[in-house]
């Protein structure tokens, strides 16, 4: 299992050289939690293992904890019969909305940039960091991703893939998935460090992933911040062919998306 050894000092990549390593076909699942929404987070887990029919070649799965929160071993071990499985548990100190997140985020995107340097992680082609309230709608959610992300690197570089928002003003959801070229990972972990606490670091960093390239992902749709969702609403959105859908926060659709694909409660 990994261990999270980064240190957080600002410094500038600019004529930095990134060390060769092997690339992967694979790309990364971290699953983003904290105490507060542990337990709804390996319930996403469980299922998403039990969503992979066999040990998945896709793609391996990170727990990304935060700092005040231990590993579920359980879960670790039952996520392991179908993913090669990583631990990480956040250094940073940040606490709150959007402070937490924030540095959760930060200090897992640094992690998984010093990890594939230091060649201890395979050089996947993308990272999709997400959270627990989020839920695959489809058996072959992670395979369409894959598709998706490949077909869009084949239109033009592109550098983060998701749900693409227009307000409070226009940015990807960071239930998103990003590239792990090694340029823009330490950018993101070595240049920029970490994001003001006034706002989500997906919005505040908006113009700089507009810069490097975004796309929206087709069917990665986000509903931010909502509630929960009615019976009427959940059908719906399950004839819509939709693939992944972010922000109830609770277990409603989760629920009745392992009744729909996996046929029990």
């Amino acid at each position: 299992m990994g261990q999270l050894v980064s240190n957080y000092r600002r410094s500038s990549s600019v004529g930095a050289q990134v060390p060769k390593t092997r690339n992967s076909p694979k790309i990364l699942l971290v699953l983003q939690f904290w105490k507060g929404d542990q337990e709804q987070a390996m319930r996403l887990a469980r299922f998403i293992a039990d969503l992979s029919p066999g040990m998945n070649d896709h793609a391996d799965f990170l727990f990304a904890a935060r700092f005040d929160c231990s590993q579920d071993q359980d879960t670790m071990k039952y996520v392991s019969r179908k993913f090669n499985v990583w631990t990480m548990t956040c250094r940073r100190r940040g606490v709150g909305w959007p402070h937490g997140c924030n540095e959760l985020w930060f200090g897992t995107m640094s992690w998984i940039y010093d990890m594939i340097s230091m060649k201890k992680l395979p050089h996947y082609k993308a990272v999709f960091t997400f959270e627990a309230d989020c839920v695959p709608m489809r058996p072959d959610w992670l395979q369409h991703f894959c598709r998706e992300w490949d077909s869009l690197q084949a239109k033009r570089p592109t550098y983060v893939a998701g749900a693409l928002l227009t307000a409070p003003g226009e940015h990807v959801n960071g239930n998103a998935m990003f590239s792990a070229d090694l340029r823009f990972l330490r950018w993101i972990s070595k240049d920029i460090v970490s994001a003001a606490s006034s706002a989500g670091w997906d919005y505040l960093m908006a113009p700089q992933f507009r810069q490097w390239g975004w796309a929206q992902m087709p069917g990665l749709v986000s509903y931010w911040n909502s509630r929960t969702l009615p019976e009427w609403e959940i059908n719906r959105l399950f004839w819509t062919g939709m693939a992944f859908l972010h922000g109830v926060k609770d277990d409603s659709l989760l629920k009745a998306a392992r009744k729909r694909l996996l046929n029990f409660a």
